[in-house]
């Protein structure tokens, strides 16, 4: 075998193997935490927690850093949140993520004011009180 046909055999194997390094997101559980209030029914919170979270997930994985904060825009019942991916995670990777931990949050903390669920690859918080900064 001459010696181009051996570099790009290498190449294609070098690019290959960086795919399969990559992997999935890894979505285990590190930490979650609740905040000790709940909203009843009948309140305008929720739809700012739906708002938010929302916005963290398909957000997140757009921004260059894979680091989103966000806040709704019911002034009445604001809900604040922050989401963050790991940045060795792919694009598609980080959404994967951010869809978990949006669902882990919610199975975890129902009817919260806050909540923080951390996975490996990627976290989600959301509370009734600005935390950026």
């Amino acid at each position: 075998m001459d010696t181009p046909s051996r570099v790009t055999i290498m190449l294609m194997l070098s690019l290959l193997m960086s795919n399969v390094v990559k992997g999935a997101p890894h979505t285990g559980i590190v930490s979650w935490a609740c905040n000790s209030g709940s909203y009843s029914s009948g309140d305008p919170y929720p739809n700012s927690v739906a708002y938010v979270l929302e916005d963290m997930a398909t957000v997140t994985l757009n921004d260059a850093n894979y680091n989103y904060y966000t806040a709704s825009p019911y002034p009445t019942a604001t809900a604040y949140g922050h989401a963050v991916c790991s940045q060795a995670l792919s694009y598609s990777d980080c959404g994967i993520c951010m869809s978990s931990v949006k669902s882990q949050i919610l199975a975890i903390c129902p009817d919260g004011l806050g909540a923080q669920v951390e996975l490996e690859d990627c976290r989600m918080r959301y509370e009734n009180y600005s935390f950026n900064g």
